[in-house]
């Protein structure tokens, strides 16, 4: 005699549901902490590269989708000043635009623009010359390299004060060259320049990529 037997599922379905939703919060909440995670790194990578608290805001992250766990939950970070990160993470050639010969590179003794906190950017080379009321002087540094400078009188202190051309003009005429008059380098002049890389947004990225699977395994541990 054949004996037949009957073999009747459990009922998967409130099982497969419950841990699907389990791995779409999981998922979700990976997302977050990948979300936050690079977006912080990149923006203290930002303030060690010196370039303020301003640009290192920039960087922003959004979890998509962002009302609802899914199990395809993804981790979106950006910055609000794209050219500015890209410039400082490739370190690009800057060439001469509009027929110009040459960039001028500000050297520290350049004053700052008045801005609306207190202080500005470098000043340019024309406003170097409306400013200390003189012709930029050109000459070549030690390296070869042109330089374009300015007369300054110095202080006691050791700082400087700006003195206009017709004023030495008058001293020098006069037989009274001031003691402390001296040569101060405002530019180097150069036909191209390479900005330094300070950043490595795509370091930043892998390593918080590779971190995925141990941190979504941790979300959904947590779970219970």
């Amino acid at each position: 005699m054949t004996r037949g037997f009957r073999f009747t599922a459990p009922k998967w379905k409130p099982v497969t549901d419950g841990l699907g939703d389990d791995m779409a919060k999981a998922a979700a909440a990976a997302a977050d902490e990948i979300t936050q995670g690079l977006k912080l790194e990149l923006r203290a990578q930002v303030e060690a590269a010196g370039l303020g608290a301003r640009v290192a805001n920039t960087w922003q992250g959004r979890r998509y989708p962002s009302t609802a766990a899914s199990i395809n939950a993804a981790a979106y970070v950006w910055s609000k000043a794209p050219a500015i990160i890209d410039a400082f993470d490739r370190g690009p050639v800057i060439h001469t635009v509009n027929g110009r010969r040459y960039l001028a590179i500000p050297w520290p003794n350049v004053p700052r623009t008045a801005g609306a906190r207190g202080g500005g950017g470098r000043m340019t080379p024309a406003q170097v010359e409306t400013y200390f009321n003189q012709d930029l002087k050109f000459a070549r540094a030690g390296n070869g390299r042109l330089v374009a400078y300015v007369d300054v009188v110095g202080t006691a202190a050791g700082s400087f004060k700006r003195a206009t051309g017709k004023q030495l003009g008058r001293l020098y005429r006069q037989g009274k060259a001031p003691p402390h008059h001296v040569q101060v380098p405002m530019f180097t002049l150069t036909p191209t320049a390479r900005m330094p890389k300070r950043l490595s947004v795509d370091q930043a990225a892998e390593h918080w990529a590779a971190q995925v699977p141990d941190i979504l395994e941790s979300k959904f541990e947590a779970l219970g």
